[in-house]
């Protein structure tokens, strides 16, 4: 029957089995996970893991264990673990293990110790080692696990060096802390000058060290720009009060650091006593010196003015002396040759008609020349009176020219534009100014030529232009013929270039000079133009 005793048993005894069954398969399976998961972290490991037997065999390696020594698998897999270490390490290694192994003493296994590595190219490193014992298949390993200390030293080197640097720094540097204000780490230089241990200042904020600012100042203006971004430092000059309360000036540089966990103030203070005292001790020097100057200015300048004055009168008894020279000599030979003219003609006796006209011919050219000389020292008479007016130039250079006597052989050529607008100038002055220049022109111009008047508008001057194709200027003197008193001429006293300059330069104008010697000259004056 089914469902008798017999055929319970069975079926009991089959759910049983079945269950015994899953068990050991889900064992099978959590077995196989936890060591695929094992393999996973052991290849996947950022340090090196090494398992060796009690003798000090390598049995396994891990990736890293490769790439931080430098060694292939077959290079270490069977090989004694002193292979990674140097001396004395190798020596400490063996008896380490051997008295474990005796007395179970653990001096390095489940501790964790640092030490140095050697690679396989023969450098050494500093490393983190924990050694764990391990009961593998009745039999018992270490396993290693080594951590590479490089980078982490030389960190901790450079931490102590910036440590030390600030420490011993000539500047005085402070931390504190952003939301209560109390100092944390404060340099020796700072302790050393305002007198206070650390364990005192680390009671003390940046506001009993600053008698001259209230909280409320000193976070409104230095503090809350820092916390909100809105600078990236602060510059400032203060006191600062030592524990005695004495003070001292300051220069601060404030930043705030966001680098720990907690972010704090750093402030670098530079003791600038000794600098303002020499700054104020220089500026007195300095407002001394200047006084001294300014004394020695008005002495020197009211020298200056009397020997300027000396100057001015010798200057003008100079140069009275040249004109009067050369007025003596201008005019005395004309005078003489009228004189033996006047004399010939009342004296002589039967005198021809030819002979009564040459002689009147060469008084009248005395005359003239005589009569040139007073034109030049009227002209320079007339220099200071400037009265500046719209003028229109064309029929003031057309009289000009009209009322200089031209030879014949001397041809006059006017190259005007269509519209010639007006000038500011002086209307008498700037007459004399081009009438001494067309009287130049025709000096130079023995033989006869050429004489052109040239007018070109520009957009804010106007500039005309006296041509000659007379005997020119050479290069060497070309710059002094505007000096007074110079002359190339045989006669002349050499003011004519000397007053046109100095009327065109008070009439607000330039005038320029191009020549070439056998080529003639050009003169131009340039004027502004009458809105």
């Amino acid at each position: 029957m089914v469902n008798g005793p017999n055929a319970s048993t069975k079926l009991l005894w089959h759910i049983h089995e079945t269950i015994k069954r899953n068990i050991f398969v889900n064992e099978i399976l959590a077995a196989e996970l936890r060591r695929k998961t094992l393999e996973a972290i052991h290849d996947s490991a950022v340090d090196a893991i090494i398992t060796i037997t009690e003798r000090g065999i390598i049995e396994t390696i891990n990736p890293t264990t490769e790439s931080l020594f430098g060694y292939a698998p077959d290079e270490l897999l069977g090989e004694s673990v002193n292979i990674l270490m140097p001396r004395p390490f190798q020596d400490e290694h063996d008896s380490y293990l051997r008295s474990y192994l005796k007395t179970g003493f653990r001096n390095v296994i489940g501790i964790g110790r640092e030490a140095v590595a050697k690679k396989k190219d023969g450098s050494t490193f500093p490393i983190h080692i924990t050694v764990s014992e391990v009961q593998l298949e009745g039999r018992r390993v270490f396993a290693g696990f080594i951590r590479d200390l490089t980078e982490l030293k030389l960190i901790d080197e450079q931490r102590a060096m910036l440590g030390g640097i600030i420490e011993n720094s000539l500047n005085e540097v402070f931390t504190f802390d952003a939301e209560t204000l109390r100092f944390i780490q404060v340099n020796r230089g700072a302790r050393e000058n305002l007198g206070y241990t650390l364990e005192e200042l680390r009671q003390l904020t940046p506001l009993d060290i600053k008698p001259d600012c209230t909280r409320e100042e000193f976070e409104s203006r230095i503090i809350q720009p820092l916390l909100k971004r809105e600078v990236k430092k602060v510059n400032f000059n203060t006191v600062h009060q030592r524990k005695d309360g004495s003070v001292y000036d300051v220069e601060v540089n404030l930043q705030l650091s966001t680098h720990l966990q907690n972010p704090v103030f750093v402030a670098i203070i530079l003791d600038v006593t000794e600098r303002l005292k020499q700054e104020r001790l220089l500026q007195q020097q300095q407002a001394n010196m200047q006084a001294d100057l300014e004394r020695l200015v008005e002495t020197r300048t009211a020298e200056l003015h009397k020997a300027q004055a000396d100057l001015v009168r010798s200057e003008k008894f100079s140069t009275l002396g040249k004109v009067s020279g050369g007025i003596a000599h201008e005019i005395r030979n004309p005078l003489n040759a009228v004189k033996t003219s006047a004399y010939y003609l009342m004296n002589a006796k039967d005198v021809s008609s030819e002979k009564v006209k040459e002689h009147l011919q060469r008084i009248d050219r005395q005359v003239t020349l005589i009569d040139s000389v007073v034109t030049a020292l009227s002209d320079v008479a007339k220099l200071p009176d400037v009265n500046l007016r719209p003028v229109a130039m064309g029929p003031l250079l057309r009289e000009v020219v009209g009322s200089t006597n031209l030879p014949s052989n001397i041809q006059t050529v006017f190259e005007f534009p269509a519209t010639l607008p007006d000038v500011v100038t002086d209307e008498n002055q700037i007459g004399i100014a081009f009438r001494n220049l067309v009287r130049n022109a025709r000096d130079s111009m023995t033989e006869g030529g050429t004489l052109i008047i040239r007018a070109e508008v520009n957009e804010d001057s106007v500039v005309f232009s006296v041509i000659d194709t007379g005997v020119g200027i050479s290069e060497q003197i070309l710059d002094n013929v505007v000096e007074p008193l110079f002359t190339t001429k045989a006669r002349g006293m050499g003011l004519g270039l000397s007053i046109t300059l100095a009327i065109v330069e008070k009439n607000q104008g330039s005038l320029s000079i191009e020549s070439k010697l056998g080529k003639g000259s050009k003169f131009s004056v340039a004027l502004g133009r009458s809105n």
